[in-house]
């Protein structure tokens, strides 16, 4: 009953740089957008993105590429003081579940 409610909104960079993705989290929906900007994938790596809420472990949201998509929201996931963050993964994302390289990009979300 106490949830927030309508969207939330990310943008995901270095600092002083262009955002190198957008997010977008929709409560209604419990989606996330991903849109890329400009993000840059190391030659034979992969970028993870990862949800990561208030006091909890990250939780993988899959690999960014070029592509816009939805992704759900990973169940029970806080909203309030949320971080995405993108780490430089191993080809096919981290092998242990839990990010193993450098984070590269990282974005707090704010209500719209």
């Amino acid at each position: 009953p106490n949830e927030p409610q309508g969207s939330y909104l990310a943008v995901v960079n270095r600092s002083g740089d262009q955002p190198a993705l957008i997010i977008r989290v929709d409560l209604a929906t419990r989606t996330v957008f991903v849109r890329p900007v400009a993000t840059n994938v190391p030659q034979g790596r992969s970028l993870e993105l990862w949800y990561i809420g208030s006091g909890l472990s990250p939780k993988s949201m899959g690999l960014i590429d070029k592509t816009e998509r939805n992704i759900p929201l990973p169940e029970s996931a806080p909203i309030e003081k949320a971080n995405f963050a993108v780490s430089v993964e191993p080809p096919g994302g981290s092998p242990s579940g839990a990010p193993t390289g450098p984070i590269v990009y990282s974005g707090q979300l704010f209500k719209e």
